[in-house]
């Protein structure tokens, strides 16, 4: 399985990594934004960085704000995300590469960060009470990363990509 993510910034990523410490959960791989469901690739590995790079050719830099703790009713805790229309053009122009696993795409996705994976409902509820406001309330995501799932839960990072034009273009 394939991914297109943002991490993101360090102050955030431990912030949530000792969340996860301190109830003893785990989501999947470190703290990331999926920019679009994770996905089966059919071609080479250099095919998909090669569509990736060209797919955010002309994608400028966009801020993300977080929002609050929220539930999937599959026992799933995850952060609120939202990146606007700037979000939307990247998720939707990233879509057509393959389709989801079984997953949520298009108008109906949810921007978010997961902080916990296979809860109940009810422990996932009782969990989002509990949960501080995040330290941030926004970041600028500036750059993709096109990752590979190994062995259940590693995320190995193939590739990163620089959002907008290099100065010198």
């Amino acid at each position: 399985m394939y991914g297109i993510l943002a991490w993101p910034p360090d102050s955030l990523r431990d912030w949530m990594e000792e969340l996860q410490k301190i109830h003893g959960v785990q989501g999947y791989g470190p703290p990331h934004l999926n920019l679009r469901q994770p996905f089966k690739w059919r071609w080479s590995q250099e095919a998909l960085r090669r569509g990736v790079e060209g797919i955010l050719r002309g994608h400028a830099p966009f801020r993300i704000k977080l929002g609050d703790w929220r539930t999937f009713n599959s026992g799933v805790v995850y952060l609120r995300a939202y990146g606007g229309s700037a979000f939307d053009r990247l998720h939707k122009a990233l879509e057509p590469l393959a389709p989801p696993e079984a997953e949520i795409e298009g108008p109906s996705y949810i921007p978010h960060f997961t902080l916990a994976l296979g809860l109940s409902p009810e422990e996932a509820e009782a969990l989002v009470h509990e949960l501080p406001p995040p330290p941030i309330g926004s970041f600028t995501v500036k750059e993709v990363a096109l990752v590979r799932d190994e062995d259940g839960g590693d995320l190995v990072e193939l590739a990163r990509f620089p959002l907008g034009l290099p100065k010198n273009e």
